[in-house]
């Protein structure tokens, strides 16, 4: 497991064991170390080095081993963020000038660091069998994505994992469901499995997002999906005419055109400014302009599963001396921050950058959509909601994959 998603790049790490003994092997040398011991690696514009107890080395190698002897877990962190508990053994290997981490671990266990990540322990308690479901997959996907025998722990390349320090009530959906995954019904290979957080109410297939067709998918509305996931059911993303041009090199945006597959997911955006020039835009592409860096809300632009809705300027004289502009199109149009209802729209730079000093005189967009991820394959929201309806994790598996089999690997 190659921790890529919250050690991406460091310099300094210090490491802790938790729990058992472990064994510590730097430049030929073998250290033990139990419950409670700490060291520290770092590095310097002269070289790289090793603290442990009142020890102090200088690294000949740029490997650091640290090997359980006994189901043991460590924790490790940077400076100034908080610790991260991981269960087997830990390498630390120094890589174009950082270090990089690899955690080892039983496949059983690293499951139970994933399953509560992508789903939530929460959710033990009404829907236990989506645990189960995401566990299949989970370990499905595995099998089917693990390379020379590394995965990364990074969701945006694999998926989610945070070690020991997430688990909880989901590890027994692990263990119930110990060893199972999916296979194809002809061939009895674990399929190549895709899920997502929501699929906006409605299944995508995947040659709508990867151009390639897979038999164990299908395109169709998700009535499970509807009504459940709080923001990522239903968000908007609000933007000014003026900073979408921009955001494209272009004019102010006098129209935004869509090209929809069936499932109403944006495969092209086509957009004109006020000056006659067009560009089009690919509908992931549009997406991953203004996807938020920072925490989601019903404000984030999350997915391609959108409407859009132009609102017009419209000029309103307070006083012979004092024009403002107003937005009218429908109930999104605000009233002035003088009225007590806060800044009119006009004042909206986006739904990302807040609200301009003064108002725009180009009009909004609105962009009103669902879902969270590409909407292939079992929507997590749909499986919990299908859980507390009583559905089994089989039931669900059957559902979101099609020509499957549900098989115990020995």
């Amino acid at each position: 497991m190659k921790l890529v998603w919250q050690f991406p790049e460091t310099g300094w790490l210090e490491i802790e064991v938790r729990k058992g003994s472990y064994t510590l092997d730097y430049n030929d040398v073998s250290v033990s170390l139990t419950a409670g011991d700490r060291c520290q690696i770092g590095q310097s514009s002269m070289a790289d080095f090793l603290a442990v107890g009142d020890q102090f080395v200088i690294l000949e190698k740029n490997k650091v081993k640290f090997t359980s002897q006994d189901q043991g877990v460590f924790r490790v962190r940077e400076p100034e963020k908080d610790w991260i508990s991981y269960r087997g053994n830990l390498s630390i290997v120094k890589e174009n000038g950082c270090w990089k981490l690899y955690n080892s671990l039983e496949q059983e266990d690293y499951l139970k660091g994933v399953v509560p990540i992508e789903m939530s322990n929460a959710w033990a308690a009404k829907g236990f069998e989506a645990l189960k479901a995401q566990a299949v997959a989970a370990r499905t996907y595995l099998l089917k994505n693990i390379n020379g025998g590394v995965i990364t722990d990074s969701p945006d390349i694999h998926q989610a994992y945070l070690g020991r320090s997430v688990e909880g009530e989901a590890s027994q959906a692990v263990t119930a469901t110990t060893g199972e995954v999916l296979t194809d019904q002809d061939t009895g290979r674990p399929i190549s499995i895709f899920y997502s957080s929501h699929n906006g109410g409605y299944m995508e297939a995947p040659q709508n997002v990867w151009q390639n067709q897979d038999a164990h998918y299908t395109s169709t509305p998700d009535p499970f999906s509807n009504g459940i996931g709080g923001y990522t059911d239903h968000w908007r993303f609000v933007i000014a005419a003026d900073v979408l041009g921009e955001a494209f090199d272009l004019a102010p945006v006098r129209q935004v055109k869509l090209a929809k597959y069936v499932s109403g997911r944006v495969y092209r955006v086509v957009l004109q400014d006020w000056l006659g020039n067009e560009k089009l835009v690919s509908g992931g592409d549009f997406v991953r302009k203004f996807y938020p860096e920072g925490p989601l809300s019903n404000d984030s632009f999350l997915g391609r599963l959108f409407q859009v809705e132009y609102i017009m300027p419209v000029l309103q004289k307070n006083t012979p001396e004092t024009p403002e502009i107003s937005l009218t199109g429908n109930s999104l149009a605000g009233t002035s921050a003088e009225e007590g209802t806060g800044p009119l729209l006009s004042r909206i730079k986006s739904s990302n950058d807040g609200i301009a000093e003064k108002p725009g005189i180009y009009g909004v967009f609105v962009f009103n959509g669902r879902g969270w991820g590409h909407g292939v394959g079992m929507s997590q929201w749909g499986a919990y909601d299908m859980a507390m309806q009583g559905y089994s994790y089989q039931d669900i598996l059957n559902y979101y994959y099609k020509n499957i089999d549900l098989v115990k690997m020995e």
